[in-house]
């Protein structure tokens, strides 16, 4: 018989350094969107400038206080306690078109947030519209990039969260800025039109990298075998690969897929699905050795069954990991909302306490940079509970008796780089625990323990402040700030005893 040589061609290429594209375009992402959330402050301020004083109609104030502070609480909520609705649509439809839809909901939300002159239509638009679009940008786009990396994939995920940090930095002066020159209607819709521009042009370089599927393996091998029965030869559009392989060589090593796969599919139930492809994928790379001339026999235990993946739901790790999380960015969104406040009370104006903002934004950026070489070399979860520790001990500044703009700047520093870390190291936690596969939805879990979290603990820092502060001294709120990250940390040691009770394991 007349041999004759072909070539493979590899089934999903994607341009050079397509990965860091899709670290950049997500990037962009969190930067427009929770980048946004996190200035929320200044507005926060300005509501309350604006419709604080208001009688609950028996001449005396609310205990919480003016009602504007549930218009972020809302946005928090929506942002990440509907975080595993982003993950499921991602999961879906793709992590871009997700961010689009996100980026659409997010111009909607701010645009009739300009029109609106009660705080309960402030809490639909600015609320709930926004915080849905928040919800579809985030989980999408801090996921997309861990499934393009392996040896980088800390790098990647820190600069990719890098952009919550960044957008807050500019966001909190910019909206200062426009709140001076176009007023609060005029400032919500230049931040509308912005949103709606700068997510549907990142939103094109989010994507996931596909993973090639069993029943993809299976149908191309049948279809090239059928081709080469009828034609013995490759056409001309066939695999482009240097190393040549004889017909004879590919029909002898392709009847091993075809044998897997008829044997995976007698055995019944959901862990089919599972062991079918692992076992798929074993053929197929047994295929490959034998046809590009492995010395090395392939062996496949056709017989061999893998375990149903166990649901992170019955998981201890993923428990301690998500409440952990949870108290942890709950102190942090308070000291978010409170912040501005906080240095109003001290004295200062509005343009230094937007600075202040800014800074502790910009910190948290630093931080989430720092958090990527940091869970290379020691672990995410070793990481997470360093940054965590240096978190609560760094709100000790608060308690100094007389508080000035460098040491709020100062705490803004610290505080902010420490506990900014824990979103890119809580990715990369949830990955190298429970999966790539499952990071995006993970992930959703895990902040949707965030949502919960702030919903409970905002408004009671509130009233913390108005019943035991008289409204006017933050120290109470300060006890609950350093409480949580104390929680936070304990939860995340737990963690990371029950990984391994070893100090040196990379965990």
């Amino acid at each position: 018989m007349t041999t004759t040589r072909f070539r493979r061609r590899s089934l999903a290429t994607y341009p050079r350094h397509m990965g860091w594209l899709v670290v950049t375009c997500s990037f962009g992402a969190l930067a427009l969107g929770p980048g946004l959330l996190n200035a929320y402050g200044v507005y926060e301020e300005e509501y309350d400038r604006l419709y604080d004083g208001k009688d609950d109609g028996q001449g005396r104030s609310s205990a919480l206080g003016s009602p504007v502070i549930f218009i972020g609480i809302l946005q928090i909520l929506l942002a990440n306690g509907m975080g595993f609705i982003g993950g499921l649509c991602a999961q879906r439809l793709g992590p871009g078109p997700t961010v689009f839809v996100g980026g659409i909901l997010m111009s909607l939300g701010l645009l009739l947030a300009s029109y609106s002159r009660h705080v309960w239509q402030l809490c639909l638009t600015q609320g709930v519209v926004f915080g849905l679009g928040v919800t579809l940008t985030w989980i999408p786009a801090a996921s997309a990039p861990s499934s393009w990396f392996d040896k980088s994939r800390g790098l990647a995920t820190g600069i990719t969260h890098m952009g919550l940090g960044v957008g807050g930095l500019v966001f909190a002066p910019l909206s200062r800025f426009l709140l001076e020159k176009a007023g609060t209607g005029g400032s919500l819709r230049w931040l509308s039109l912005i949103l709606l521009v700068c997510v549907s042009a990142v939103s094109l370089g989010i994507h996931r990298k596909r993973e090639q599927r069993a029943s993809e393996i299976i149908v191309n091998s049948v279809r090239w075998s059928k081709c080469l029965d009828e034609v013995q030869r490759m056409p001309e559009s066939g695999y482009d690969s240097d190393q040549g392989v004889d017909y004879p060589e590919y029909r002898r090593a392709s009847l091993m897929a075809h044998t897997k796969a008829a044997a995976s599919q007698e055995d019944g139930g959901a862990a089919r699905h599972v062991h079918f492809a692992v076992d798929t994928i074993a053929a197929k790379e047994a295929t490959l050795a034998q046809l590009e001339g492995s010395n090395k026999p392939a062996e496949i235990d056709v017989g061999a069954k893998k375990a149903e993946p166990k649901s992170v739901l019955k998981s201890w790790r993923f428990w301690l990991l998500s409440l952990g999380i949870g108290t942890g960015q709950a102190a942090w969104y308070i000291v978010l909302l409170f912040m501005t406040s906080i240095s109003v009370s001290v004295g200062l104006d509005v343009h230094n306490a937007a600075l202040l903002l800014g800074a502790i934004n910009g910190a948290s950026a630093v931080g989430q940079f720092t958090a990527g070489y940091a869970a290379d070399v020691i672990g995410p979860v070793n990481a997470l509970v360093l940054f965590t520790a240096l978190a609560t001990v760094s709100n000790g500044i608060l308690f100094v008796p007389r508080l000035s703009f460098h040491l709020l700047l100062a705490y803004a520093c610290l505080c902010g780089a420490s506990i900014g870390a824990a979103d890119p190291l809580a990715v990369m936690a949830g990955v190298t625990q429970f999966g790539r596969g499952r990071a995006g939805l993970t992930l959703g879990y895990v902040y949707g323990s965030v949502g919960v979290f702030v919903m409970v603990t905002a408004p009671n820092a509130r009233v913390v402040l108005q019943r035991l502060g008289m409204g006017r001294d933050f120290r109470p709120v300060y006890v609950l700030i350093v409480g949580l990250f104390g929680i936070s940390t304990l939860l995340l040691g737990l963690l990371r005893l029950r990984i391994s009770r070893s100090i040196f394991t990379h965990a």
